[in-house]
């Protein structure tokens, strides 16, 4: 069996390993295991014989995008403002990405039942079995984490090595914490929930732990004071509550010298907790393995009715038979597979916020929320509706994953006459059960802030999201939906489309936003996009079998 480089890493934490109870050797031998199989990709319906390299360099691409991410958030560090301030926007933008990142591509590792079902039943401990998907996650955190942080720590040696010598101490304090505190919400949630329930509930939590995250991210910033271009923080006892804060404290000891009561507070909260986090979540182990068998009940009656309106839905907007059938299908897949829910909910979430982060910069300068909304009235932030756009990329990509890849079979057994009708009614299908919902009720919250003057606007946005629709799609590998299986090595692989969409994004944006200034621009940008997404529509899903991936 190949050997990993990383291991010989965890083999100099051998002994914690096994004071904590685990039998290392057989934790590393399954470790490698999985290290092995995650570098091997899945043959699929659809592969037209073309063989696949054993070690996918999607990881990789992965990585490149978080780099790029990571060396935007280090330019926070570069030029010395408020060391306090600065780290903890700097470790609030980090901490986010790494939930992030974790809610979405490593949930369902952690609450994966299958370990236990197959590993378990071999006479192997459940805290072997749970410390080895706990490393395995880690190892690509690690990684996750020199790609997020690389530039940060050689801009950090500019404050000296002892600062810098911290900082990489925290920034693994902080990767430990956010996936250790992550793991303690969903016991909480598998010891109160059972069935279907415990299901939809998982899905809940994993969306206001993005909005949590997102919200604090604004939070941070206004507690510190702006005045004159020189910021000061006035500590206070409720900032106690925000992590970034606790790991910003001890380099502003090291950078500034100055020490006070508050900091040190906040110093010790950030070596202590991460620590008394793992000590608990070590003792709860084999208590979460055995809370994870409740994923295998289900106790909820069938949602017919739903099925009944989709199938009503599908008839009026599906020009044709094959169409129907394949909206039906990937309304039925995104209903059910639980897998799905995992990645696409903590996204939508995020979806609903960001346009309302945009209006809310700025906020703070008005006396109440009625002086703000009649600023907002009359200005053009209705513009940040496009915040929903963002999102899109990352659902569309998830549209190629199952559980059941296996069964991609049935479309060569199905007499489908091109690719059109598959991936028309697939999309429309993602539109109306997860994109229309969300701005559906961005809509009416903005007609409320707006006036009803913003609908014009509205219906602009909605025609661009349409036309990014079809670009991020031009611009994806092509692959048949829920064909593929997603190995945790190629996490957030397709790196194009986000890059397209910020790109795009901004380009609709702007010429939104320029338009606004023409007495009927709004009416002509409309008039352009309903052309072109009309004609784009009709060509751009006629994708060729061999082009499949």
């Amino acid at each position: 069996m190949k050997e990993f480089k990383v291991l010989k890493i965890i083999d100099k934490f051998k002994g914690i390993y096994k004071k904590a109870g685990v039998d290392y050797d057989v934790m590393r031998l399954i470790i490698s295991t999985k290290l092995l199989m995650d570098g091997r990709r899945t043959s699929v319906a659809f592969n037209n014989g073309k063989k696949q390299k054993p070690d996918s360099n999607q990881f990789t691409k992965a990585l490149m995008m978080y780099a790029f991410m990571g060396f935007f958030l280090m330019m926070t560090l570069v030029i010395k403002i408020n060391i306090m301030y600065q780290l903890s926007v700097y470790f609030g933008g980090f901490m986010f990405l790494i939930l992030t990142v974790f809610i979405s591509d490593f949930s369902s590792v952690i609450l994966d039942v299958k370990d236990k079902n197959l590993i378990g039943s071999k006479g192997i401990s459940l805290k072997t079995v749970n410390a080895a998907k706990l490393t395995h996650v880690f190892i690509y955190m690690m990684y996750l984490t020199i790609a997020l942080g690389g530039f940060s720590i050689l801009v950090s040696a500019r404050y000296g090595i002892w600062f810098m010598l911290v900082f990489i101490l925290e920034i693994i304090l902080i990767d430990l914490f956010m996936v250790i505190v992550t793991a303690l919400i969903y016991f909480l949630v598998l010891k109160f929930f059972d069935g279907e329930k415990l299901k939809d509930m998982i899905n809940v939590v994993q969306i206001v732990l993005s909005l949590t995250m997102v919200v604090g991210g604004q939070i941070i910033p206004r507690l510190f004071n702006v005045m004159d271009l020189k910021i000061t923080y006035t500590p206070k006892l409720w900032h106690y509550l925000f992590p970034p804060m606790w790991f910003a404290a001890p380099l502003e000891m090291i950078d500034s010298g100055h020490v006070n009561g508050t900091l040190i507070a906040m110093s010790i909260l950030a070596v202590v907790m991460p620590i008394v986090s793992i000590v608990i979540y070590i003792k709860l182990a084999p208590t979460f393995e055995q809370y994870l068998q409740k994923l295998n009940n289900n106790t909820y009656k069938s949602k017919s009715k739903k099925e009944k309106l989709s199938f009503r839905i599908s008839k009026i907007i599906c020009r044709n038979k094959e169409e129907r059938v394949f909206f039906n299908f990937t309304n039925s897949i995104i209903s059910s597979e639980r897998s799905f829910k995992l990645k696409a909910y903590p996204v939508l979430g995020l979806a609903i916020i960001f346009p309302f982060i945009f209006m809310s910069i700025g906020m703070h300068e008005f006396a109440g929320i009625m002086e703000w909304r009649a600023k907002m009235v009359n200005s053009k932030s209705f513009i940040s509706l496009y915040g929903v756009a963002i999102m899109i990329p990352n659902i569309l990509i998830l549209l190629r994953y199952s559980e059941m890849y296996k069964a991609g079979w049935v479309y060569t057994t199905m007499p489908i006459k091109n690719t059109s009708s598959i991936f028309k009614g697939s999309i429309k299908a993602v539109m109306y059960k997860l994109l229309a919902p969300v701005f559906i009720f961005e809509s009416i919250v903005f007609i409320i802030i707006f006036s009803p003057k913003v609908i014009v606007q509205i219906v602009g946005v909605l025609l661009a999201s349409i036309l990014l629709i079809m670009i991020i799609f031009m611009t994806m590998e092509k692959a048949l939906p829920f064909t593929q299986k997603q190995e945790v090595a190629e996490v957030s692989g397709n790196i194009l489309p986000v890059i397209i969409t910020m790109l795009s994004t901004g380009l609709l944006v702007g010429t939104h936003f320029a338009v606004t200034f023409i007495p009927i621009g709004i009416y002509i940008y409309i008039l352009i996009l309903i052309i072109v997404d009309i004609i784009l529509w009709s060509k751009v899903f006629n994708v060729k079998w061999k082009s499949l991936k």
